[in-house]
């Protein structure tokens, strides 16, 4: 036997290995989620209330076919329900897809209503189950009716299954054994090329190990297991992971397959095309980072597949040229591939098959990973004397550009950041008395409501006016009124003593003071102060000292009833303005209408 011959059976071996622990794993996991759930659902461009969903007539939902839903690219909100069974034993209600941006479930259990919110959105240390799924509990002999709401920017992708929390974990860790050994072969091939890199300084090497480090990433990415494992608290990365990595891994493959094949010295069109794949997979990286993730997959996905067919053509042409290595070269990324269109196919619910969006990447890239590293050998051993000169010149020259741009993109981020920083800062403080702005008073004000109603505690108003503050501009000039309003501004910013306090021109002479949990009584108790403090205060302006008076109305919210926002800001409102046709310098208080 040759010693090509015995390196291809060594990588099929492999390759048969890797494909019989995938197929025992998912065959485990199917055989152990086997219990029937009866799933059905719809679709809704809009979010809707679970009680709207409960209330939704039987002809309006749809039998799910098994439990794994594939609808493709979607934006709409996707609600399931099932019922769940009584037995004995504890259970997993399991969620085998990693990219979901939101899952809300509504469980009507024996104990009452359970909700749980889950997704990648969210940190992931707040899952019940710490698994790079989604997975929830469900206790021995718990029954009831669940219902799921599932929003993503991903393949809307549910599948949905039930098992015994023993299978469950057995199950799990088939699957890890799995993955830790394709990782484990990533992680051998990136080392290996990296040694090698370093013993021979062939820019090949290096590239490769990139090569292999972003596929890596990608593959973490859209497994879930980065986000479990590397940055659980980086949400941007997860969201932005598969494009990023995607967008790096076709631009390193690009020039892999340009140092490797030295088409310029066969055919100098198909080098362009390489530089022009890796233009694109540097507009796909762009894409990624800043848009949407789901612009960005499908950016990237309409460059995997052409990149990957470009570069099989490629092989094929050396290979009639007679490169010994380029067959390897282009069996690898027709392995590869296959595996990109099938998984591209999966992403778009064409096809339904959750081990295509679990395994067939991972066993099209494995085996083209082990392909290119012997490929790389082949090369360095034929090659290595007389290329050494010309790449090492190459690779100085390429390091040198990938360093100014990076650090040109580097500069205009920096500035872009601050310039964003400074226009947010401005955007929410008034320039005159440097307070918050109305526009944050209407943000601020929004999100402590919202926080009183998740925390039920009480939220205060008050709503503050200058007394006779147009005689002021009128008897002493605008100079002298803008110097009080600053005062005032500055005694009130001092009463805000609470991180949660938020003091506000809203207008004018009129201001804004947001009291997070305090009810009316204490509310009313500060605004007696806060008038009583600025009647005692001496200003001092361009035209000498001068005192004055305010007037305040105090409105609260104590969430026993339904209220909003805009009847909070009504209520004191009204009150400040009472508080002024009575006499001002005074505090009024009031109750909100039912």
């Amino acid at each position: 036997m040759t010693r090509w011959s015995s390196i291809v059976l060594f990588l099929v071996v492999i390759a048969a290995t890797v494909l019989w622990f995938v197929f025992s794993s998912l065959t485990m996991d199917q055989r152990r989620s086997s219990e029937a759930l009866n799933i059905e659902y719809f679709s809704t461009p809009e979010s809707l209330s679970i009680e709207a969903v409960k209330a939704r007539p039987d002809e309006n939902w749809h039998v799910l076919n098994g439990s794994r839903g594939s609808f493709g690219y979607t934006d709409d909100h996707y609600w399931l329900t099932f019922n769940i069974s009584d037995v004995d034993y504890d259970r997993v209600l399991y969620m085998a897809y990693p990219l979901l941006d939101s899952i809300h479930i509504h469980w009507f259990s024996n104990d009452g209503l359970i909700e749980y919110n889950l997704g990648d959105k969210q940190p992931f240390f707040q899952r019940p189950i710490l698994i790079s799924d989604f997975a929830i509990p469900v206790p021995a002999n718990q029954t009831g009716e669940v219902f799921i709401e599932v929003v993503t920017s991903s393949s809307m992708r549910v599948p949905v299954s039930l098992m015994s929390e023993a299978d469950f974990f057995d199950a799990k860790l088939q699957r890890r054994l799995v993955e830790g050994l394709y990782f484990g072969v990533l992680f051998c091939m990136t080392v290996y090329n990296l040694f090698g890199f370093i013993a021979s300084r062939e820019p090949e090497f290096g590239i490769y190990s990139l090569y292999t480090i972003f596929f890596g990433g990608l593959m973490l990415s859209l497994d879930g297991l980065g986000f479990r494992y590397l940055w659980p608290n980086w949400l941007y990365l997860q969201d932005k992971g598969i494009p990023i990595f995607g967008s790096l891994t076709l631009l390193t493959a690009a020039l892999f397959a340009y140092q490797l094949l030295r088409l310029k010295n066969y055919r100098q069109t198909l080098a362009r095309g390489l530089f022009i794949m890796a233009g694109l997979a540097l507009v796909s990286l762009a894409v990624g980072a800043f848009s949407s993730y789901k612009v960005g997959i499908h950016a990237l996905l309409a460059l995997a597949v052409p990149g990957c067919l470009y570069l099989l053509i490629i092989g094929v042409y050396l290979w009639k040229k007679g490169l010994i290595y380029a067959r390897m070269f282009t069996i690898a990324w027709g392995a590869l591939l296959l595996s990109v269109m099938v998984n591209s196919l999966g992403y778009l619910g064409i096809i339904d098959s959750m081990f295509i969006q679990r395994h067939a990447i991972m066993l099209g890239s494995g085996l083209e990973i082990l392909l290119l590293s012997w490929v790389l050998a082949v090369r360095y051993n034929e090659q290595r004397r007389e290329r050494l000169i010309a790449q090492q010149r190459y690779n100085e020259e390429l390091e040198t550009r990938v360093e100014e741009r990076t650090f040109e993109l580097e500069i205009t981020l920096r500035e872009l950041q601050e310039a964003n920083n400074e226009l947010e800062q401005r955007n929410l403080e008034d320039p005159l008395t440097g307070l918050h702005n109305r526009r944050y008073f209407t943000q601020q004000i929004e999100r402590e409501y919202r926080r009183s109603r998740r925390n039920q505690r009480p939220m205060c108003l008050l709503m503050i006016d200058i007394d006779k503050f147009k005689a002021v501009n009128d008897t002493y000039g605008h100079g002298v009124g803008d110097d009080i309003l600053q005062a005032v501004s500055t005694e009130l910013r001092k009463q805000a003593r609470r991180p949660t306090d938020a003091v506000c021109r809203y207008g004018g002479e009129e201001f804004a003071f947001i009291l997070a949990e305090t009810d009316l009584q204490n509310g009313l108790v500060f605004a007696e102060r806060l008038v009583k403090h600025i009647r005692q205060c001496v200003f001092s302006t361009r035209d000498g000292e001068h005192s004055i008076t305010i007037s305040a109305g105090v409105a609260a919210i104590d969430n026993t009833r339904d209220h909003s926002v805009h009847d909070l800001f009504t209520a004191a409102d009204s009150a400040l303005y009472k508080a002024k046709r009575e006499g001002r310098d005074q505090v009024v208080t009031t109750s909100i209408e039912e």
